[in-house]
């Protein structure tokens, strides 16, 4: 099994809150575009919010990037974790006890229309961490907060290569087609797997591992994909970053 999807496995009252969070966030940082609260009634789709969100991006670039930052490290967004259980979705799906688990993070995204630029090609997480070098011992969450699909860019994954090692990779600089340096894999591996696409309704997970080869589509809506990624491993196997390196 190279993944699975844990369907509802945020509420949709929780993520209301964090949307309204993220709007606080908007107000504090841009008051020229968002100068009160407004009821957008489609939360996450909501059109009048997505225009003001890409020109608060395009115009605003420093408090755009402040405000995605500050979010990332809130106490809001990181308790999100635990007050919907998703560490025993991680748990269940390494086979371990929850306590065996070290959470190495957790994002939320916000891609925007057409942006090529911040895309990632095919990767694996862990090759950018190294944190267990087994790729079944860490676990990778991918939370929609709106339903994905190919326009709008769901994932794509590689199923099988989640046993591949991390030596697969090669690091690519920055420069005409990143917005940053990546760890993308050869060539001549991707050759040896099928690609799936696999559409996800939101607030559900779709978890697989921490090596497998996957790369999210380009979105080419009109709106914005919003998703929730938290990265876990096991700190007790003997792969484990800190243990060998004792």
């Amino acid at each position: 099994m190279s993944y699975k999807i844990y369907n509802n496995c945020i509420s949709k009252s929780r993520s209301k809150k964090l949307f309204n969070f993220v709007l606080k966030s908007c107000i504090f940082y841009c008051p020229k575009l968002f100068p009160k609260i407004e009821n957008y009634k489609k939360t996450w789709l909501d059109k009048k919010f997505i225009e003001k969100m890409i020109i608060f991006r395009k115009k605003y670039k420093s408090r755009f990037s402040a405000m995605y930052n500050s979010i990332q490290v809130s106490n809001e967004f990181q308790r999100l974790l635990f007050d919907s259980k998703l560490d025993l979705i991680a748990k269940n799906f390494l086979k371990i006890k929850v306590d065996d688990l070290l959470v190495r993070g957790m994002q939320l995204r916000m891609d925007f229309p057409n942006d090529t630029r911040n895309s990632y090609g095919w990767h694996q997480d862990n090759a950018y961490d190294q944190y267990n070098l087994y790729s079944k011992n860490g676990a990778v969450l991918w939370i929609p907060l709106i339903d994905t699909n190919k326009k709008n860019g769901t994932l794509v994954i590689m199923p099988g290569s989640e046993h591949s090692s991390f030596k697969c990779s090669k690091k690519v600089k920055k420069g005409s087609k990143y917005e940053s340096e990546q760890i993308l894999i050869k060539e001549k591996f991707l050759k040896r797997y099928k690609s799936k696409s696999v559409n996800c309704k939101k607030n559900s997970a779709l978890v697989t591992y921490c090596g497998i080869f996957h790369k999210s589509g380009i979105n080419t809506s009109d709106h914005i994909r919003f998703s929730i990624v938290i990265r876990f491993n096991n700190q007790f196997s003997k792969d484990f970053l800190f243990y060998r390196n004792i």
